[in-house]
C-alpha cells in the first residue's frame, strides 16, 4: 500500500492500469445518467442504435445524441508507471430542423450540467477529471438534421 499526500492509503501504481475503454466507460454511464437523455449513439462511425425488433443497427429518430471521443496518446509521468490521458467528449446533438435552436440549445445545456468542472468519475484503477466548463457550438444544418457539438475536456490519471 502506498500513501498519498491526502494522508488516505491507495493500491501502488504497480497493482493494476487504467485502460482507455474504462474512462469511456466512465465517460458514457454519466452521460446516459443525463435527464431525459434521449437515444445515444457511440462512436464517430457508429453504424446506430441496437433495435431489438429489427435485429439490425438503426438511426434513430431524431432527436439523438451521437458522443465520440476525442483523445490524445497517453503521456508518462516521471519515471513511475503514471500516465495521464487527456481527451474530449464530443456530443453531437441531433434534432429536426424544425424545433432546431431552441431544442438544441436546451439538450446542450443538459449535457453540460451533467459534466460540471472538477468533477472526477471513477475509471477502473484511475480518475478522470472534468478540466472545464463544457460549451456548445454554435450550430448548422446537417444533412435532414440540425446538429449541435458539445465539447466535455477531461484528464484521466492512474
Amino acid at each position: 500500500m502506498a500513501r498519498d499526500c491526502a494522508g488516505v492509503y491507495r493500491k501502488s501504481k504497480g497493482a493494476g492500469q487504467m485502460t482507455e475503454e474504462q474512462i469511456a466507460t466512465a465517460l458514457r454511464t454519466r452521460l446516459a445518467a443525463t435527464a431525459s437523455a434521449p437515444p445515444i449513439v457511440w462512436g464517430a462511425n457508429a453504424p446506430g442504435v441496437w433495435d431489438a425488433d429489427a435485429l439490425a443497427y438503426v438511426t434513430p429518430e431524431p432527436p439523438f445524441w451521437l458522443a465520440y471521443q476525442v483523445k490524445t496518446p497517453p503521456e508518462r509521468m516521471g519515471v513511475g508507471d503514471w500516465h495521464i490521458y487527456v481527451g474530449r467528449l464530443v456530443v453531437a446533438v441531433m434534432v429536426t430542423e424544425v424545433t432546431f435552436e431552441n431544442e438544441a440549445a436546451t439538450q446542450a445545456q443538459r449535457i453540460i450540467d451533467q459534466f460540471p468542472p472538477n468533477m472526477i468519475l471513477t475509471a477502473g484503477d484511475g480518475r478522470v477529471q472534468i478540466m472545464a466548463v463544457g460549451y456548445a457550438d454554435d450550430g448548422a444544418m446537417d444533412g435532414a438534421y440540425f446538429r449541435t457539438n458539445v465539447h466535455i475536456r477531461y484528464q484521466a490519471q492512474e
